[in-house]
């Protein structure tokens, strides 16, 4: 990497039919006016197009060649079909290539990129990380020049990620989140929000929710014989979320309940969930 090295970091909300309480996700452009790398697309609507152009005006960027898509969510991928006269390369890990290759059809020059793979960028080295969890393939990208993180949805900048079968996998979030908090960091560029500038404390937030929330499902089966993933998120939330976002809530309880399954803490019958040590 040169030391030399001159390149921006640009966030770039594009409007997109996301979650509650979010209403745009963020691409990021890279680089300067010689070559700049594009990270996530947004939805496929003209608006997304024109967010990104204005963008590279005003920051006199080179347009970006090379795409790199965290995951294949339709408000992270499809957004590469208004781009088509770029002409860029994709870039994806192998385990969203399908889906990101449909995704963002009729673009076909898919290339696969894992984990501590670089992207040499306007004399900059960008590592590449996969990091799984909200889907198995998710990647993230470090700018060791700038300590700055590209995080996809493994951190959104308000409350927390959702995590949820058949994609996401808690144990892998888990995993993903205490490697990225081993990373030097002076910031975080984070899925949907504003930049996180305080990443450690932001990160460890993150994993004292999931434990916390771990410990509540723990304690409403030990004082319920019985209950479903419904019943769970009903109890866990107390009618204080968004019912917009009740689905993916329960879809965060049942990652955390395949979990506890897994390491023995809890077991299923049907569609109702019991601590080991009760009997159905």
């Amino acid at each position: 990497m040169q030391s030399d090295a001159i390149i921006k970091v640009i966030r770039v909300p594009i409007p997109t039919p996301t979650l509650w309480p979010h209403t745009t996700t963020n691409s990021y452009i890279i680089g300067n006016e010689n070559e700049s790398l594009l990270v996530d697309a947004g939805y496929d609507q003209e608006s997304t197009r024109q967010k990104l152009n204005q963008a590279i005006q005003e920051n006199n960027l080179a347009t970006p060649k090379k795409i790199l898509i965290t995951h294949s969510h339709p408000d992270h991928a499809p957004g590469v079909r208004q781009l088509v006269d770029w002409s860029p390369i994709v870039y994806c890990h192998e385990l969203e290539k399908e889906a990101i290759a449909n995704a963002i059809s009729p673009v076909t020059n898919l290339v696969t990129i894992g984990h501590h793979d670089t992207l040499n960028i306007a004399g900059a080295q960008l590592q590449v990380i996969h990091g799984p969890g909200h889907t198995e393939g998710q990647l993230n990208l470090y700018i060791p020049l700038l300590k700055t993180l590209i995080a996809g949805d493994n951190i959104v900048a308000e409350g927390t990620t959702w995590i949820g079968p058949p994609e996401g996998n808690m144990q892998d979030y888990m995993n993903t989140l205490h490697t990225l908090n081993k990373l030097k960091m002076s910031q975080i560029g984070p899925g949907h929000g504003d930049w996180v500038h305080n990443p450690y404390e932001h990160i460890e937030f993150v994993i004292k929710r999931r434990i916390h929330r771990e410990k509540q499902i723990l304690a409403f089966l030990t004082d319920h014989e019985q209950l479903s993933s419904a019943d769970l998120t009903k109890m866990i939330y107390e009618d204080s979320i968004h019912p917009s976002i009740f689905g993916v809530a329960q879809r965060t309880t049942e990652a955390h309940l395949i979990k506890l399954i897994e390491e023995k803490k809890v077991a299923k019958q049907d569609s109702q969930y019991a601590k080991i040590n009760k009997d159905f």
